[in-house]
């Protein structure tokens, strides 16, 4: 072998070594961060209201934040089995529910005790809601969660 190819070969091996060591650092680096899962409450806390309508609600992330995913089943609404993170702030002894739209905050779900009130978008008229055991009892805060995961990407 002559002196020109042992000089390509020496400059091709730590190059191929950085190219291969820098490919491992992306490849592990995304499979660390798609394991990252937030906290969420252990269980589900679901309501059912008038004509069929269900809520389900499950705390994401510290106590603190204060935010909830949320999502309505069996509405003829452009929201219908749509998960959504939302704040919560506790007004008197009820908590609200909200989205941002815009520059606007939009509470979506007012509950308070066993009872609550929904507000969708566009509908004049809120939906009367009820705490359901067992709806609550039926629903799985780890799937919940990875339901609005995959939807989120």
């Amino acid at each position: 072998m002559n002196n020109w190819n042992t000089f390509r070969l020496n400059r091709f091996i730590p190059c191929f070594l950085a190219f291969t060591t820098l490919l491992f650092l992306i490849l592990f680096s995304r499979i660390s961060y798609a394991e990252a899962r937030p906290a969420v409450a252990d269980r589900v806390i679901a309501y059912s209201g008038d004509l069929g309508i269900k809520v389900w609600t499950l705390r994401i992330g510290d106590r603190k934040a204060q935010e909830a995913l949320v999502q309505i089943e069996d509405a003829d609404h452009d929201w219908n089995l749509v998960i959504q993170k939302m704040k919560i702030t506790r007004v008197n002894d009820a908590l609200h529910y909200s989205v941002s739209q815009g520059n606007k905050r939009h509470v979506v779900l007012i509950l308070k005790q066993n009872r609550g009130q929904l507000f969708l978008p566009n509908e004049p008229d809120p939906i009367t809601l009820h705490y359901s055991e067992t709806l609550s009892q039926s629903g799985d805060a780890q799937m919940f969660l990875n339901h609005y995961l995959a939807n989120k990407k």
